[in-house]
C-alpha cells in the first residue's frame, strides 16, 4: 500500500513537470509540418527524453491505480486504471514514430498518438470524476473543486475526441489539469490502508 501511494503521489506531482516541459517544447517548434518534424528530430534528446520520462511517470500512476482497483474493488479506480493503460499506448507510438521517419509515417504516428492520448485521458478523467464525487477523504471545498475540474476535463477531452474542438485547445486547459494532478497527489497522501 505504501509503495502504491508513493507511486500515485510522486507520479501525480512529477507529471506536472512534464506537462510544463511539453508546453515549452511545443512553443518552440515551428508551425510548418515539415519543419516541425525536422525540429523534433534535431532536438530528439529533449523530445525523446521527455517522452521516456513521461512514459515512466504515467506507468507509476497506472501501477498505483491498478493496485487501488484490486485493493478497494472500486469501479472508479478500475476506470482510472483503464484510462491510464490506454494513455500508456501513446508513448511507443511517439518514441518509434518520429525519429528519422518519413513525414507521412511521422504524421500517421502523431495522429494515432493524439487519438489514443485523448481517449485515454477521457476515460481517466471520468474515473476521477466518479472517485471524487464519492470521496470522503477530501475537505468539502477541495472535493467540489476536484469534481468541477474532473468534470470540465472530461467534457473537454470528450469535445476534442468528438472533434468539436481542436487538440490545440488542450494547451489552454493545462493549468486546470495540473491542479487536478496536484489534488490527486494530496488524495494519495490522505488514503489509508
Amino acid at each position: 500500500m505504501k509503495l502504491a501511494k508513493l507511486f500515485w503521489v510522486a507520479g501525480s506531482i512529477l507529471i506536472n513537470v512534464t506537462i510544463g516541459l511539453y508546453i515549452y517544447l511545443q512553443s518552440k517548434a515551428p508551425a510548418n509540418l515539415v519543419e516541425r518534424y525536422q525540429y523534433i528530430n534535431d532536438q530528439w534528446a529533449l523530445f525523446g527524453g521527455h517522452w521516456k520520462a513521461e512514459f515512466l511517470i504515467m506507468t507509476l500512476i497506472a501501477i498505483a491505480a491498478l493496485f487501488f482497483a484490486f485493493r478497494f474493488k472500486d469501479i472508479y479506480w478500475t476506470i482510472i486504471s483503464v484510462g491510464q493503460l490506454i494513455i500508456l499506448l501513446t508513448y511507443p507510438m511517439m518514441l518509434g514514430g518520429y525519429l528519422n521517419t518519413t513525414l507521412e509515417l511521422a504524421e500517421m504516428a502523431n495522429q494515432m498518438a493524439v487519438v489514443t492520448f485523448i481517449f485515454g485521458n477521457l476515460i481517466f478523467m471520468v474515473g476521477l470524476l466518479g472517485l471524487y464525487f464519492n470521496t470522503k477523504l477530501l475537505p468539502k471545498w477541495l472535493k467540489y473543486l476536484a469534481v468541477i475540474l474532473a468534470a470540465a476535463s472530461s467534457l473537454l477531452f470528450l469535445l476534442i475526441y468528438m472533434e468539436f474542438t481542436s487538440w490545440g485547445q488542450m494547451l489552454f486547459a493545462a493549468p486546470m489539469i495540473n491542479l487536478l494532478y496536484l489534488i490527486n497527489a494530496y488524495y494519495g497522501v490522505k488514503m489509508k490502508a
